[in-house]
């Protein structure tokens, strides 16, 4: 299978690895989201299972490294089946065609943080691995052609440098006052009917959508205070480790951004600018505002 390892000129997205046809498809589905800002996806599910798609999702959820999620399957296990990982996939694109796939529980780890305290984290299996790369390999286009250059966390060819640099021109520039908030929680605290309704003014399709909420509802799994596993589910967030969970979370922040840059938000009525990376952002003045401090206020305490 032909793959392209250059950067597509046209579009901001990292193709690096990805089947030819896939960067074509992922190309025009940006440009189309650029074009038309109002126009809805009806037509993505089947772009989803394409044998180019599953495989080059395969490929970048290996790269990614991880370890087995809750049915303790490994790369290595999987590429010792006698059809190798061919199988694995065919059969994945098989129970997506029919529509019987299913999403595995979550398993949950717990990982130091540098103040102390302790992260969530699910790992999905492998298998749900997957099948979110797929989806984010077609849904991303859609949404990169409308998040605003403010936002610099998890999208492709943006990182903390970068958002440092920002902030960094903008002090240089006479931006001297500095908020700063770290939303906390913000992953498991995300509503996910209003994180649905954000896909939906972008995406219809009704099969994509229910993948989206077989992932979102997935039980988690960890271990108990017996020694054994206890399983929750929860109605809110997008568990931290899922390979969709970033984009999700830049979505529903994307509204933020844009109320932030609003005709009457702090972008126009105060001359104040913005660097978000996912959900820890600065917001900049080149003066203090006591009507800025009462903003963030309002945004941290939500």
């Amino acid at each position: 299978m032909e793959t392209s390892t250059t950067e597509e000129s046209k579009t901001p997205l990292n193709n690096e690895g990805l089947a030819e046809k896939l960067v074509s498809l992922r190309s025009k589905l940006y440009e189309k989201a650029k074009k038309e800002p109002n126009y809805r996806f009806y037509a993505l599910y089947d772009r989803i299972y394409r044998t180019d798609t599953l495989f080059s999702a395969y490929q970048r959820v290996k790269r990614n490294g991880g370890s087995a999620g809750i049915d303790g399957v490994s790369f290595k296990e999987i590429e010792s089946l006698e059809m190798g990982h061919v199988g694995f996939l065919l059969q994945l694109q098989k129970e997506l065609q029919e529509k019987k796939y299913r999403a595995s529980p979550v398993k949950r780890v717990y990982i130091p943080k540098s103040n102390g305290k302790l992260r969530p984290l699910g790992i999905p299996t492998i298998r749900d691995r997957v099948v979110q790369m797929a989806t984010l390999l077609i849904l991303e286009p859609i949404f990169e052609a409308d998040f605003l250059d403010c936002s610099y966390g998890f999208r492709p060819n943006r990182s903390a440098h970068n958002a440092l640099g920002e902030i960094r021109g903008k002090v240089e520039i006479g931006y001297r006052f500095i908020y700063d908030a770290d939303l906390e929680g913000y992953f498991d605290s995300i509503p996910r009917e209003n994180l649905m309704l954000c896909l939906k003014k972008r995406v219809t399709d009704r099969s994509v959508l229910k993948l989206i909420s077989l992932w979102l509802e997935s039980p988690i799994v960890e271990p108990n205070e017996k020694g054994g596993d206890k399983t929750t589910k929860t109605g809110k967030g997008t568990p931290q480790g899922g390979v969709i969970s970033p984009l999700l979370s830049n979505l529903y922040l994307h509204y933020f951004d844009k109320v932030f840059h609003g005709k009457g938000g702090p972008y126009h009525t105060m001359n104040a600018r913005l660097v978000r990376y996912a959900d820890d952002f600065v917001v900049l003045a080149k003066y203090e505002i006591l009507e800025l401090k009462r903003f963030m206020f309002q945004v941290d305490r939500n």
